[in-house]
């Protein structure tokens, strides 16, 4: 008992100065620190005291993103209402989607739910509302966001005072035939398990028709093969992570005679993948993809999709010539494919568009602003993260930083220049491996010989489990609650102890009434004596009936 005690003063005062280390490392990573010692005064624009009892301020943000959460966290304030409006009830960790997709973790685990955060920020707020409803248009003149709730066309009309614009950006077909109609994505949660289903329901296919022997040989090919299409971080941790799936959950669930004619196809219409990284980390990722079974396919441009193929020719620079786009038209091949996910590139949402054009801004890839974030020509209006044309990369962490700045800048009412610092960039690429772009701030790995690169030299280079390990640990700070982060780890401890989750999603019940009903692929034989009733049939027909026994009339009822 005694060496228990003795062991227990020990050990109780190491572990508490750890967890406030842990938690003063986060709040410094995730700049912070004014959430807990920030003044609780409010002040107005020239910087004097604003009065309590005046009526609070309006504050509308319309996004539910990194900018839009981290911009609600900090101008949360006495003296605000703020309000919050999205058709997404819950925030995405979006560099979790690619896990999410072939069940590494689940889609719990990269969604916080909306109304919590919310409810915290009414702890700090005057109040705080969240309304699950789609911006359709701002009228800046009156200071009104006119939103829908749902197709009906059921209005709804916010007045503000300030308006934070964080929508967002949607996927980017460049308008290349039949990629919105048979491609799949991945910028939201449904994306997600869309593709999740879409695997597993092929494999499940490729199993029940690799019984057949050589029968069907072609059709397990084609339902074998995925194509990735954008070699950017997700395209290439998309295309890491099946990999995984197919070499150790496929392998085991399913057998080496269907993992190993998976097919897995990176394509990049760039020179190399990877743009925003230095090219010797590119080239590392591309070796270690490879290594992996991926086909990477630099220099190379999809023309068209189709439900079952697509269309892929060689990449021509926006300067070619006539005889150059011939010759690549001439080498364009069909492949077929089970499925094929777009991670391309990505553009302006239609709110985006429309409140640029009646601002009379000609560029359409986002609202234009000011070094403040402010829109210009539009007052009390700010946009950030990929909703706004501010000169820095489409990235959470630009967002991130942006959302702050407006969310301070609302809060303490006054405006000031924003100052992006780049702490560097990260890429897993499964099996425990990973590449990292970081900045020269980070001495810890100049003191372990961590090469340096970029044009400047001011950058280090980190491959394999020590960059693997900071892209887990990284992200996984950055959650926004405890609970997610308990979910998270939990996810990764489970995929490696008992493999990943291969329960396929059940996205949407199929009414009885359609068809061709399907399970795995497979008609359903149904009862010939059973007939489909349309509803106008139905209504003419009485389903009243006389028993030819006692004379009653009895209601029939067919169940089918």
């Amino acid at each position: 008992m005694g060496l228990m005690d003795f062991t227990l003063r020990r050990l109780a005062p190491a572990a508490a100065a750890s967890t406030a280390a842990a938690w003063a490392g986060m709040t410094t990573l995730n700049d912070d620190w004014d959430d807990y010692f920030h003044s609780s005064s409010t002040s107005g624009g020239d910087g004097s005291s604003s009065d309590n009892s005046a009526e609070p301020e309006k504050i509308v943000i319309l996004g539910s993103g990194w900018a839009a959460l981290s911009a609600l966290r900090k101008c949360a304030s006495p003296n605000k209402s703020v309000v919050i409006v999205s058709p997404r009830p819950h925030f995405l960790y979006t560099p979790l989607l690619a896990s999410s997709s072939v069940g590494t973790i689940t889609l719990r685990s990269a969604c916080e739910p909306l109304r919590a955060l919310v409810e915290i920020a009414a702890q700090k707020a005057t109040s705080a509302t969240f309304v699950r409803a789609d911006a359709r248009e701002v009228d800046v003149m009156n200071k009104k966001v006119r939103a829908t709730t749902d197709s009906d066309g059921m209005m709804l009309e916010l007045s503000y005072d300030k308006l934070v614009v964080a929508v967002g950006a949607q996927a980017n077909t460049f308008g290349i035939p039949g990629v919105q109609e048979h491609a799949l994505f991945l910028k939201e949660a449904e994306d997600s398990a869309k593709l999740h289903a879409r695997l597993l329901s092929n494999l499940e296919k490729a199993a029940a028709l690799n019984h057949q022997g050589d029968r069907y040989r072609a059709e397990i090919d084609r339902l074998l093969k995925v194509v990735v299409v954008g070699g950017g971080p997700t395209g290439v941790e998309l295309s890491a992570e099946l990999a995984d799936f197919a070499h150790n959950d496929v392998a085991k669930r399913y057998g080496t005679d269907i993992s190993s004619r998976i097919q897995i196809i990176l394509v990049e219409a760039m020179p190399r993948i990877l743009a925003p990284f230095d090219e010797s980390l590119a080239n590392v990722a591309r070796e270690h993809l490879i290594s992996k079974g991926v086909d990477v396919r630099t220099g190379t441009a999809v023309t068209h999709v189709e439900s079952k193929d697509v269309t892929l020719s060689p990449s021509t620079p926006r300067s070619a010539t006539p005889e150059q786009k011939a010759a690549a038209s001439a080498a364009a091949r069909s492949e077929e494919m089970g499925a094929l996910v777009w991670a391309a590139g990505i553009g302006a949402r239609p709110l985006v568009k429309k409140l640029a054009k009646s601002l009379g801004q000609t560029d359409m890839r986002g609202l234009q602003v000011d070094e403040d974030l402010k829109v210009k020509g539009a007052e009390g209006v700010y946009a950030v993260g990929d909703a706004a044309l501010s000169g820095f990369a489409p990235t959470a962490q630009v967002a991130a930083q942006q959302g702050k700045h407006v969310g301070r800048a609302i809060r303490d009412g006054s405006d000031s220049k924003f100052e992006y610092h780049h702490a560097g960039s990260l890429c897993s690429l499964g099996s425990g491996y990973g590449i990292a772009q970081l900045t020269d701030s980070f001495n810890v790995w100049d003191s372990l010989g961590a090469p340096t690169i970029g044009k400047d030299g001011n950058e280090v280079a980190l491959t394999g489990r020590p960059a693997f390990v900071l892209w887990r640990s990284l992200y996984w700070t950055k959650l926004l609650s405890t609970s997610s982060r308990l979910s998270l780890g939990s996810d990764w401890i489970k995929a490696k102890l008992s493999g990943r989750d291969v329960v396929e999603p059940v996205l949407q019940r199929t009414a009885t009434l359609k068809q061709p009903v399907e399970s795995f692929g497979t008609e359903l034989r149904r009862n010939n004596t059973i007939r489909l009733v349309n509803k106008t049939e139905a209504l003419a027909t009485t389903a009243i009936v006389t028993d030819s026994v006692d004379g009653k009339k009895k209601k029939r009822f067919w169940f089918f």
